[in-house]
């Protein structure tokens, strides 16, 4: 009895100890919460960055990621603090600076684009981007904007740029063709995974040929974690049985375009 009760306690460690070490090292990535389509439906766990986490955990056992979503404000705050081990396809530009040398980027990107829109009842042609400063603008709240020098002071852009502020790029939209706002800034992710779901009707809408700001977007590392490097995220995307699956990801969301080949 006393040998079998020593043999079952065997058997159970050294299962409890290679589903442990099965797991893999835990890797907290942040995104931001109102990243479109990036993230879909944060409740129920919708949208790109969920998919594209998923196949990272189902292909490989070294490492574990898991996804944490912060509204903007609270997401620069946990950058400063460095309680985190990387960022989910952000722009160092979109951070404080005083961030940037521990932070180190993945070659994989993604391109983002913020372009201006606005109705086609409204706009002829392109001249009616011409002055901005004479429309009423639409964004997101906490994103910055090359137009108003990346102030993202609520208070300043409401009152010097007539910019109201709102929780996502697709709310932007709905101010748009509600003619709540005669301009709206809108990324090109977001615009291509409307236009191919049909989600909003676009076509409704006329692009200015000049965007506010382009971006290269990568996954941006801390340095001080060191839970994983820039180079360990590259070779496990480079894989071809993953990038066959990210590929399907990115053609089911539209964005393929923006994504730079690797």
């Amino acid at each position: 009895m006393r040998y079998y009760t020593v043999l079952c306690l065997f058997i159970y460690s050294t299962l409890f100890s290679v589903s442990s070490y099965s797991k893999g090292v835990e890797v907290n990535l942040l995104i931001e919460e109102g990243y479109f389509p990036l993230i879909v439906n944060l409740q129920s766990q919708q949208g790109l960055a969920f998919e594209f986490v998923d196949i990272l955990n189902e292909s490989q056992t070294e490492f574990e990621f898991t996804m944490n979503a912060l509204p903007t404000k609270r997401l620069i705050k946990a950058v400063q603090a460095g309680s985190f081990d990387a960022l989910f396809l952000m722009a160092v530009d979109w951070l404080p600076k005083t961030s940037h040398s521990s932070l180190v980027k993945s070659q994989f990107s993604v391109t983002v684009e913020n372009g201006f829109y606005a109705l086609k009842e409204h706009a002829a042609d392109q001249s009616y981007f011409d002055n901005l400063a004479g429309l009423t603008k639409a964004g997101v709240l906490g994103y910055s904007y090359k137009f108003a020098d990346y102030n993202t002071d609520e208070n300043y852009l409401r009152n010097v740029h007539r910019m109201t502020l709102t929780q996502s790029e697709t709310h932007v939209i709905k101010m748009l063709l509600f003619k709540r706002a005669d301009v709206g800034v809108v990324g090109n992710l977001a615009s291509q995974y409307l236009q191919k779901t049909n989600g909003m009707d676009m076509s409704l809408l006329f692009k200015s040929s000049k965007p506010d700001q382009i971006f290269n977007t990568t996954f941006l590392v801390n340095q001080q974690s060191q839970k994983i490097t820039a180079n360990q995220f590259d070779k496990i995307i480079n894989q071809i049985p993953i990038q066959e699956k990210l590929k399907a990801v990115f053609e089911k969301y539209g964005i393929s375009s923006s994504v730079k080949h690797w």
